[in-house]
């Protein structure tokens, strides 16, 4: 595909270039670094419009697949990457290092969305972790250090089940139980990438103590590669092996969705630092994304294509909704703590000492709950719509669809801790930012209005 190859040409060329720099051109590094990802994101768009191509393709002349999925992954981890680019100075210790960081996290994130050639998985999901838990790395203090530790074990761990899955469905026969078998073992590579309980054990401590500032950008776009990549593995797989393995996936999709949303959100509940409790909202929100997988492998047992539709078309849009919420918030959170952690009445007066930012964040938090007419709600709305599906049972019980309103009390329980985060901004109190961080979150607040009223007249139904 060449627009894949363009791009993993152009930001190769000015990753490279950036290790050129001397450590005292730190605004060079950013400048150079927002050029090759501009590059990437108009190469992306050039080759999507006119916007014609399948939604997910299983077929494809190259390693590389030109696909929807493939093009707003990768314009989406560009964008963001764009976004939080110019904080890297911001960032102690960190001169080329932080823009390095971001780009080849971007390739990685890119290629990985684009792929289903083994050797290409492999070394994208490499690039991937090894960019993420660098970026931890870099401001150099304590929690931030044993943030990227935590963070590269369940890396190296997640990599060895991603090893044993993907040769186990690659080299299997077609049909066999092994591929199921190898499916399920990728499954748990995810969840160890993704932050999905019973894997989430790094998440809290890495999302919640960090600098918020590289966690803006490994929070919102460094999993979406992976999560990618699970779908086109489920399109390939699901329809080659037998249904009751497949009901078998469906299964474990569900229970570890269930798990996800139940977790992040009772976990976001109880907390009163802002920080950790983005970090547990992230898990809930995996939840949603792990919830349109599982609706998408079932209308593949059930022969349910609309489902499979609403399902990937719900998932695609949360993907954008998701990165630019969690990049925005984190970026802001990196404003307000200072060197501290982010306490709740650090927040309080945010909105009258800085009205911008906190507009801007709360209609970002509203967005995160999926609040209407924003670009969340749409997400969730499809996404549920596909999980409604009379045609797929195992969603029913007693001809109560518990599945979608699991997933909808859930999203209603997110309004607690959500909300409370805006009242509190907007009480009265003497602590405003100590670094002013109004670009992003104003950006992405706009883009998230603006796409979900535009979403309806941009959207084909079945």
């Amino acid at each position: 595909m060449q627009a894949e190859m363009y791009s993993l040409i152009v930001l190769g060329v000015s990753a490279m270039t950036l290790t050129l720099l001397p450590r005292n051109r730190g605004k060079l590094g950013v400048v150079i670094g927002e050029i090759a990802l501009a590059i990437s994101v108009a190469l992306w768009l050039i080759y999507w419009y006119p916007f014609r191509v399948p939604m997910v393709s299983t077929a494809s002349a190259s390693s590389f697949h030109s696909d929807e999925l493939s093009y707003l992954v990768s314009v989406t981890a560009a964008f963001v990457g764009a976004l939080v680019l110019p904080l890297s100075k911001r960032v102690e210790g960190s001169s080329w290092q932080f823009p390095f960081a971001i780009i080849l996290g971007v390739a990685g994130t890119s290629a990985l969305a684009s792929t289903t050639n083994p050797l290409v998985i492999l070394a994208s999901w490499g690039l991937v972790s090894l960019a993420s838990y660098s970026m931890v790395s870099l401001s150099g203090d304590k929690d931030s250090l044993i943030g990227s530790i935590k963070y590269a074990f369940m890396s190296a761990l997640s990599f060895q089940f991603l090893l044993i899955g993907v040769y186990m469905v690659v080299f299997s026969p077609a049909g066999s139980r092994i591929i199921a078998l190898g499916v399920l073992l990728f499954l748990v590579a995810l969840g160890f990438k993704a932050g999905i309980p019973p894997f989430h054990m790094w998440l809290p401590d890495v999302y919640g103590f960090s600098d918020p500032i590289p966690i803006s950008m490994l929070s919102s776009t460094m999993k979406l590669g992976a999560l990618a990549l699970a779908i086109r593995i489920l399109a390939q797989v699901m329809p080659s092996i037998e249904p009751r393995f497949g009901l078998s996936l469906v299964t474990v999709l569900v229970i570890l969705s269930s798990a996800a949303m139940v977790l992040g959100n009772l976990g976001a509940l109880t907390q009163t630092d802002v920080q950790r409790m983005m970090a547990y909202s992230s898990i809930a929100h995996v939840g949603y994304m792990t919830m349109a997988l599982s609706a998408f492998a079932a209308s593949v047992v059930y022969k349910a294509p609309q489902a499979g539709y609403f399902a990937l078309l719900g998932l695609l849009v949360y993907f954008a909704s998701y990165a630019l919420s969690k990049a925005s918030v984190f970026s802001f959170i990196s404003g307000v703590r200072g060197q501290g952690r982010a306490s709740m009445f650090k927040f309080q007066g945010l909105g009258t000492a800085n009205k911008a930012s906190s507009a801007s964040v709360s209609v970002i938090l509203l967005n995160l709950i999926g609040m209407p007419p924003l670009l969340g709600f749409w997400g969730k709305f499809f996404i549920f719509l596909s999980t409604a599906s009379p045609s797929i049972p195992p969603f029913y019980v007693a001809g109560i669809p518990w599945f979608t309103l699991l997933g909808v009390a859930n999203s209603a329980l997110s309004v607690f801790y959500y909300a409370k985060v805006i009242r509190t901004m907007y009480t009265s109190g003497p602590s405003g930012m100590s670094s002013k961080v109004i670009a992003i979150p104003l950006i992405s607040s706009v883009l998230l209005a603006a796409f979900g009223l535009a979403m309806p007249f941009l959207i084909s139904l079945p």
